[in-house]
């Protein structure tokens, strides 16, 4: 089933009530552990949680194999299950394996479950369900839903924030026909003769009425055989039964294709995000009551990590969040800085890369914004930041100087200069409102360098890179067997990103003040919140030259190949210097995200509008794999909505929406499960973005080949 935004309170009641216990924990919650949406979400969750002291456990999973596993080992008594960053594409039931008779509760009754359950039984369940002793509630953003947990499961429960409702409706009705007619042909109420007839071509029901759909037929009285009819008008009579009941048949089989066809169409026109999973948890919060600044700032760190790739969505949402500033915090504009108070304001911000944290130059040669739109990866690129620079009257040994040392007349001309120059080299985006938070006299962080702060700690296990050479040499010694190998080598890598999960989630864990301590070199494990944060920004820098050093590598030896379908980018051993960071799916994601958005702007520049979809592998030479992704066309950031319209129609697409003029879809998530399916490669589909995939290194080459040909792009 279903919920949205104005039935989140019952369903909180209902988790609540039944978790609670002062024995054991009825309560776990699974969090995808490569995502900062995610992750922001699971905090806000668990800070409420904390707060009406209900036990819980947080269980970080990599990937499908991971989560089932997890699943499988739970207690009996576990009585909610909450699924974060994963399951919306997921058929729970079939997934989990979960025979809902197991789970029916038999022995209570409505009437003792008191009125809170009884309320949820008559708003969520419109009182025809029954009542299970556990229910798995599904918090996350990618499209599309599954509908058998929206429309076929009383356990799944699917916090959607209005989608279903605005935009299924088509869907809803076909698979609800689809279902009443399986439980007519599983229940024997046809005849042999009628399911025969259902599973016939349409061409034989053609050729024995005529291709005749719209006939007019007597009424049901002259159907009826009488004792008195002659043998004549009994045969007529017969006659008539007969071909009634074949147009019928006919009719049944040809509305179960138009239903199975809207189906098809729905699960194959491709994936993509649809809201912030933070989102729909401060919803949850805002539904009982419960929000305050801090839960409002991380909701803003999760909703913020969209912007990289899914810039619509945080351009969506970005509104409600400034609005939710100004309730909680009415006067932030005119309330001064104390030393023992944290703020949360609205700013002017600039989508400049750490600005706050590096020079100005660097900020703005490693900001994908700039480097795509003046192609920095060129001599010529390269020259036009300098005249930009000279234009603006400030000279590169003022802009090479660190931010916090800078001179301060130049860093409050910024904003009038930026206004003024930006716009001619196409720039104008850059300066924008922003959330900042103001930690008393000690410092202050934006939203987005949060964001980028966090990603790295996911992205980055400097441990695992440097002990991975060593255990990678005595498994070669020790261990005969290949599979073996491949198998260690693969769960140390998933160890290494739980354990990005938890220096993550720590690094969240900022009070009242910003410390620096982290400059000093310290293990991981030493530190906590801020000390990680400010060590997360030095990574995250680091992170940032790698990725821009690769991308422009790339485009300057030619090595992305322009196919008639996609584009292709192979990582191999040799030809990238760091390529053990890139078998991290952020980090290829990160690297994808670079070449396509500097691909778009090049295309448009050279006159070319196509805007074709990515396909990156990198080479994992420790498993003998490759981690390919596959990312849809992004369109150029500053783009009207007139213009994507006319570019729609230039590609020959008539149905322009509001959807399509924001989001391309990724076929690629369809495309690679149908083929791993197919094709005969030994191909890992485990990741929870069907886009990645993990595929042997012999197969490559062979799979691409098929992707290509199989016309699923």
């Amino acid at each position: 089933m279903y919920i949205t935004p104005g039935q989140y309170f019952q369903a909180y009641r209902d988790l609540k009530r039944t978790s609670l216990s002062h024995s054991t924990c009825k309560l776990v919650i699974f969090v995808s552990c490569l995502d900062v949406d995610s992750l922001c979400a699971a905090k806000i969750f668990s800070m409420l949680l904390k707060k009406e002291l209900i036990q819980y456990q947080l269980l970080p999973v990599v990937g499908y194999k991971d989560l089932k596993s997890h699943y499988s080992k739970l207690d009996s008594d576990v009585t909610n299950i909450v699924l974060i960053g994963c399951g919306a594409m997921l058929d729970i039931e079939s997934f989990f394996d979960i025979e809902p008779e197991e789970f029916l509760d038999t022995e209570t009754e409505v009437g003792d479950r008191g009125d809170l359950d009884l309320d949820l039984d008559l708003d969520l369940q419109k009182g025809k369900n029954p009542h299970f002793k556990r229910k798995i509630y599904i918090i996350d953003g990618k499209r599309p839903w599954n509908l058998d947990n929206l429309f076929g499961s009383d356990i799944v429960v699917c916090l959607d924030d209005g989608f279903v409702d605005g935009n299924l409706l088509a869907e809803k009705k076909a698979y609800e026909a689809l279902v009443v007619a399986e439980q007519e042909e599983g229940s024997g109420s046809g005849s042999d003769s009628d399911s025969d007839s259902d599973s016939r071509p349409e061409s034989e029901f053609d050729s024995e009425d005529g291709g005749d759909t719209d006939v007019d037929f007597p009424s049901d009285n002259e159907f009826i055989i009488n004792s008195q009819d002659s043998e004549d008008t009994v045969s007529r009579k017969r006659k008539l039964q007969e071909r009634h009941s074949k147009q019928v048949k006919k009719q049944r089989h040809q509305r179960k294709l138009q239903n199975e066809e809207i189906i098809s169409s729905y699960y194959n026109q491709g994936s993509t995000i649809g809201t912030a999973n933070s989102i729909t948890v401060y919803a949850l919060l805002t539904a009982i009551g419960e929000t305050n600044l801090e839960s409002l700032w991380i909701a803003i760190i999760g909703t913020s990590s969209l912007d990289s790739q899914y810039p619509e969505i945080y351009d969506k949402l970005q509104p409600l969040l400034k609005e939710e500033v100004m309730r909680l915090n009415p006067q932030h504009e005119s309330t001064k800085k104390r030393a023992d108070q944290t703020m949360l304001r609205i700013e002017r911000d600039y989508h400049l890369f750490l600005l706050r944290h590096w020079t100005l130059y660097d900020s703005f040669f490693y900001s994908s914004h700039v480097n795509s739109k003046l192609n920095l990866w060129t001599d010529e690129g390269k020259k036009r930041l300098h005249k930009l620079f000279a234009k603006m009257g400030v000279s590169l040994a003022v802009a090479q100087q660190k931010w916090l040392y800078m001179d301060t007349k130049v860093k409050r001309q910024l904003p009038i200069i930026f206004r003024r120059y930006l716009p001619i080299y196409g720039l104008e985006g850059i300066v924008r409102e922003g959330f900042v938070k103001t930690y008393g006299y000690t410092g202050s962080l934006s939203a987005m360098e949060c964001v980028e702060a966090l990603s790295a700690l996911l992205e980055l296990d400097e441990k695992f890179i440097q002990d991975s050479l060593k255990l990678n040499e005595e498994d070669s010694r020790l261990i005969d067997n290949e599979e073996e190998r491949i198998r260690r080598r693969m769960e140390r890598k998933e160890s290494s990103w739980l354990k990005n999960f938890w220096s993550t989630w720590d690094a969240l864990n900022i009070n009242k003040s910003l410390s620096s301590s982290s400059t000093t070199p310290s293990s991981l494990a030493k530190l906590k919140g801020s000390d990680l944060l400010f060590r997360g920004l030095e990574y995250a820098k680091n992170l940032q030259q790698i990725t821009f050093r690769t991308g422009m590598s790339l485009l300057e030896r030619k090595m992305i190949k322009n196919l008639k379908l996609y584009r292709l980018c192979v990582l191999n051993d040799g030809a990238v210097p760091d390529l053990e960071i890139f078998i991290n799916p952020l980090m290829l994601s990160k690297l994808g995200s670079w070449l396509i958005e500097n691909l778009a702007e090049l295309d448009f520049i050279n006159g070319n509008h196509s805007l074709k979809p990515l396909v990156v592998a990198s080479l994992d030479a420790n498993s003998d794999t490759y981690l390919v992704i596959g990312m849809a066309p992004r369109y150029p950031r500053g783009m009207t909505a007139s213009e994507k319209a006319k570019l729609l129609q230039e590609q020959g697409n008539n149905k322009i929406t509001a959807e399509s003029m924001t989001t391309r879809l990724n076929t690629f998530s369809v495309a690679f499960q149908q083929l791993s399916q197919t094709s005969g490669a030994k191909v890992r589909v485990d990741s929870f973005d069907n886009s990645v995939i993990e595929i042997r290194k012999d197969d490559l080459a062979p799979f691409l080949e098929k992707l290509t040909l199989s016309g699923l792009i």
